[in-house]
């Protein structure tokens, strides 16, 4: 039991026993009822469900670290990439043996292959197409999954700042309102011009909170299409580079091919032009220096993703950090406005205990047999409705 709890225990008892001896009343005030009539229950209810949201912002479902996973990720990326680079190198020394033994084979037999040239190039053709196409898709979706992270993380981050500036304006402005109705409610004097110019005040400042507000949002969202524009910029200028290179170097091995195979059907008749066209072909071998580019680009797009995870991690924990900064100080300012309208409550039921001369009043959830019910009274004050 809390020590306010024990207070009110220790206070119903005694007034019980007070009243018993000397035939008197005490007064009962139910403060759950009276707190949900104030009329700040509504900032209070505010801050619930903006420390609600606060909170809920903290985790992801099924994500419980989700800084610790991205380094994990980011780690896997680049032990990846390295692991890529080395099966392109070893690909590249199978593929020459491989093509070099092919070429072997068809000077052994090139008496008795003078035919189906033609066939044997289309289906060459047809598979570098499909290799080729392939090769266009796979970096496509890899540029549009890196899109895509990179405008999460932008609409996150701007999400929070127009989290972090609603909080502002609404601390900023807190103490005013506050103020504001405090006159409306403790003071029953006031004449209507002035209670109208009090309520007045506070609606300006929900009206210069809100445009501030949408104004932000409208730059925010404008600064997010902005963004994917130029990102979608990007990924469609990089897709067609790299379309143009897997196209261009596909089409320079077919021309290859074909000047090969025509050699071959022509070399009963001009075997002295084979030999030329042969170590032409053979010069064109660049499997170890393809394969070497290929290796340095995994490597550096291991590098540069994986650096990019561990941004996005050490963003996350300072989101963290900012996120917990922020709900501390909107539950000190909850308690500060809770305690604020409870001693308004407690003030206003003494005013009212002593207009009708009772023993004492208990302002708590629980109501002392034999008490009088001041709640409605105390509400009508706290209101200010007099009867």
């Amino acid at each position: 039991m809390t020590s306010a709890a024990s207070r009110t225990v220790a206070m119903v008892l005694a007034l019980l026993l007070l009243g018993a001896g000397r035939g008197e009343s005490i007064g009962f005030a139910d403060l759950p009822q009276l707190i949900g009539a104030h009329p700040l229950y509504g900032v209070l209810a505010q801050y619930d469900r903006e420390i609600a949201a606060l909170r809920g912002t903290r985790s992801v479902s099924g994500l419980t670290d989700p800084a610790a996973r991205a380094e994990r990720g980011a780690a896997k990326l680049k032990s990846d990439a390295a692991g890529a680079a080395t099966r392109a190198h070893r690909a590249a020394s199978s593929a020459t043996a491989a093509d070099r033994g092919e070429e072997s084979g068809a000077l052994a037999a090139i008496a008795a292959l003078r035919v189906a040239h033609e066939r044997d190039v289309a289906a060459y053709d047809s598979e570098l197409q499909r290799e080729t196409g392939a090769s266009v898709t796979a970096f496509g979706q890899a540029m549009a999954d890196r899109i895509k992270h990179a405008y999460e993380a932008r609409r996150q981050q701007l999400h929070e700042k127009e989290l972090t500036f609603a909080y502002d304006l609404a601390r900023q402005d807190a103490p005013k309102r506050l103020r504001l109705r405090l006159k409306l409610d403790d003071d029953a004097y006031l004449s209507h011009a002035t209670r109208a110019a009090l309520r007045s005040e506070i609606e300006a400042f929900d009206r210069s909170e809100s445009v501030a507000r949408s104004r932000m949002r409208r730059d925010d969202t404008a600064t997010l299409a902005n963004y994917l524009n130029e990102l979608s910029k990007l990924g469609t200028a990089a897709n067609a580079r790299m379309s143009a290179q897997l196209r261009g170097k596909a089409a320079a091995n077919l021309a290859i091919r074909r000047r090969a195979s025509q050699a071959e059907s022509n070399a009963g008749a001009a075997f002295s032009s084979l030999d030329s066209e042969l170590a032409f072909f053979r010069s064109t071998y660049r499997s170890q220096s393809d394969a070497s580019a290929i290796a340095s680009g995994l490597q550096s797009a291991g590098s540069e993703i994986s650096g990019r995870f561990r941004q996005i991690a050490q963003a996350d924990r300072e989101s963290r950090a900012a996120t917990n900064r922020q709900l501390a100080r909107l539950e000190s300012d909850r308690r500060d406005l809770y305690r604020a309208i409870v001693a308004q409550i407690d003030r206003t039921a003494e005013r009212i205990r002593l207009q009708r001369h009772l023993t004492g009043v208990v302002v708590t959830g629980s109501r002392p047999k034999g008490s009088v019910d001041l709640t409605a009274a105390v509400r009508s004050q706290l209101l200010g409705v007099h009867s």
